[in-house]
C-alpha cells in the first residue's frame, strides 16, 4: 500500500545510457517524462507479468519496466527509426528476448493483431501500459510534431489505448498532461471500466514547440478543461499527470472512494499554486487529500530535450 503522499527527487529507473541521447533526430527524447511513465507502469506491475507498451519510443522505459519486475516487456511503436534505435539498445541486448519492440500503428490494429505483434506469448496476467503524445495543438501543428502531439483536446490517442486494455480486461498506466483535458480522461477511463489505483505528478517547463504553437492549450485552460503552473517570470510549465488504473468493469464509476474528473482537476490546481517543483501547495492544511495514494516526481531538468 502506497502512503497518501510522496516524494521522488531522482531518478530511480533510468540507467546511465537512457541519459545519452539518441543518435537519431527522429527518436523522442525527455528522461522526466520517461521516467514519469514507469513509476506509473510500477504502481501496477507484479513479478512474472508482462506489459504491453503502446507507443514505446526508445524503449528506455520498457527496459526499466523490466528491471522493475515485468517477466517480459514488449513495445509497439510507428517510427522505423524509433523501433530501429530501441531495437538495437535495447531489445538487442535484453536477456533472455525479456524486451522486444515490433513496428506498428496501435490506433490502427486490432487486439489481437498487437498481441500477433510479440515474438513470443505474453505471460498473464498482462499489464497495458502508454505514455502517448498529450500536447493539444491546432490541426496545422498537429501535422508537424506526431511525436507529442495529442490532437485538439490532448487525447487523439488515448480511446485507442484504453479500447486495447478494455479488450484485455487488464490494468492500464497512462499518462497525459494537466492541458490534456483531464476532466475527459478520466471519464472515458471510467466508461470503459476503469478506476484510478494512483496519481504520478512531475512538473515540467513547457517544451519550445508547445511555446510557439500554444493556441489551444490557452483556449483550453480558459474553458477550464486544462491547468498550467505559474510561477513569476518563468517559462509556463505543465504537470506530467501518471494514472494507474485497475480494471474494474460495471463497478469503476460507483463508490465514494473512486477519483473523479471533477477531484483530479481540483487537485491539479491546487498543486499549480506552488511555488516550487516539490508542489508544496499540496501539503497546505484543508486543501484535502485524494482518495488515492498520489506520488509526486521532482526531477533535475534535463540538459537536452528532443521532442521532434
Amino acid at each position: 500500500m502506497l502512503p497518501p503522499l510522496t516524494r521522488v527527487t531522482a531518478y530511480e529507473h533510468l540507467a546511465a545510457e537512457d541519459f545519452v541521447p539518441p543518435s537519431s533526430p527522429w527518436v523522442f527524447f525527455e528522461p522526466a517524462d520517461t521516467e514519469t511513465g514507469v513509476w506509473v507502469a510500477r504502481d501496477l506491475i507484479t513479478d512474472g507479468c508482462s506489459v504491453l507498451d503502446l507507443g514505446s519510443g526508445s524503449g528506455a522505459a520498457a527496459a526499466a519496466m523490466a528491471r522493475a519486475g515485468a517477466a517480459r516487456v514488449h513495445g509497439v511503436d510507428s517510427g522505423p527509426q524509433t523501433v530501429a534505435w530501441a531495437t538495437e539498445h535495447y531489445a538487442s541486448r535484453s536477456r533472455r528476448g525479456q524486451v522486444t519492440i515490433a513496428q506498428g500503428d496501435f490506433a490502427l490494429m486490432t487486439t489481437e493483431e498487437l498481441l500477433a505483434t510479440s515474438p513470443t506469448w505474453l505471460p498473464r496476467p498482462l499489464v497495458v501500459t502508454s505514455n502517448p503524445p498529450y500536447v493539444p495543438l491546432t490541426a496545422a501543428a498537429d501535422a508537424r510534431r506526431r511525436s507529442i502531439s495529442g490532437g485538439h483536446d490532448g487525447l487523439k490517442w488515448a480511446p485507442a489505448i484504453i479500447g486495447h486494455g478494455r479488450a484485455l480486461r487488464c490494468d492500464l498506466g497512462l499518462t497525459i498532461g494537466s492541458y490534456s483535458t483531464p476532466r475527459t480522461a478520466v471519464r472515458l477511463l471510467e466508461d470503459a471500466g476503469y478506476r484510478i489505483a494512483s496519481i504520478t505528478l512531475c512538473p515540467l517547463p513547457l517544451g519550445d514547440f508547445t511555446l510557439e504553437h500554444i493556441e489551444r492549450v490557452l483556449a483550453l485552460e480558459e474553458a477550464g478543461e486544462a491547468v498550467l503552473w505559474r510561477t513569476g517570470d518563468a517559462t509556463p510549465a505543465y504537470f506530467i499527470v501518471g494514472l494507474a488504473c485497475r480494471w474494474a468493469g460495471a463497478a469503476a464509476g460507483t463508490g465514494e472512494d473512486r477519483l473523479t474528473g471533477e477531484g483530479l482537476l481540483r487537485l491539479l490546481r491546487t498543486a499549480a499554486r506552488s511555488r516550487t517543483t516539490r508542489l508544496e501547495a499540496l501539503d497546505e492544511p484543508g486543501t484535502g487529500s485524494p482518495p488515492v495514494p498520489l506520488r509526486v516526481v521532482d526531477l533535475p531538468p534535463a540538459p537536452v530535450r528532443r521532442h521532434w
